[in-house]
């Protein structure tokens, strides 16, 4: 099995832009990483390409299938079930006008920002992967390695780290208080004599 230090350096190794990895990306489990140009996220700079000019490493993530973690819910949204989005949209809010809103437990942009941070991406990012049996094995020593600025978790220590999560904090807060449910339950029935109620 490949260990930490082969993932890194295979992370390394040339990006393909979004569309072009989504048409190449295997259905293996394995790591992921993202790329940008420098100053593509004001105050965030990560650790630069090994190998090319003008491309910083902003994030790194595993999957259980590479083609639809990447496909679906990085490339296309929605933002609430990706770690990478949410970081985006919460460092992008003042310079792009992101508008947000609350699902039933998470705060989101509005429909039409969704495919305004999906067309961002596209233009911004680029993508490396390296496929990997056992992706959690060695993800927290890749980002260790790597250091990537968008990561939270098993990257405390990097020196954006309070930056990034004041960002997603103000995010969260962006769309105003939680909205209270309204009850809706179902009233409660007895079941009719003679069925399974």
């Amino acid at each position: 099995m490949m260990d930490a230090l082969t993932v890194a350096e295979k992370l390394c190794g040339p990006p393909t832009d979004a569309d072009g990895a989504h048409a190449t990306l295997p259905r293996e489990s394995g790591l992921y990483a993202w790329w940008a140009p420098p100053g593509s996220l004001s105050d965030v700079s990560g650790p630069a390409h090994p190998s090319l000019d003008g491309l910083e490493l902003l994030y790194v993530g595993l999957a259980q299938d590479l083609r639809t973690r990447v496909g679906r819910n990085h490339l296309r949204g929605p933002t609430g079930s990706s770690t990478l989005r949410r970081a985006l949209v919460a460092l992008l809010m003042s310079s792009e006008g992101y508008r947000t809103r609350w699902t039933t437990d998470r705060v989101v942009p509005v429909d039409a920002d969704e495919e305004r941070l999906s067309d961002w991406m596209r233009a911004h990012l680029r993508l490396t992967w390296a496929v990997h049996p056992d992706p959690p094995a060695v993800e927290a020593s890749v980002i260790a390695e790597l250091t990537p600025p968008l990561n939270q978790r098993d990257n405390t220590a990097h020196p954006l780290y309070g930056t990034i999560r004041a960002a997603r904090a103000a995010y969260r807060a962006s769309a105003g208080p939680r909205p209270q449910r309204t009850g809706w339950s179902s009233p409660r029935h007895d079941p009719v004599p003679g069925s399974r109620g």
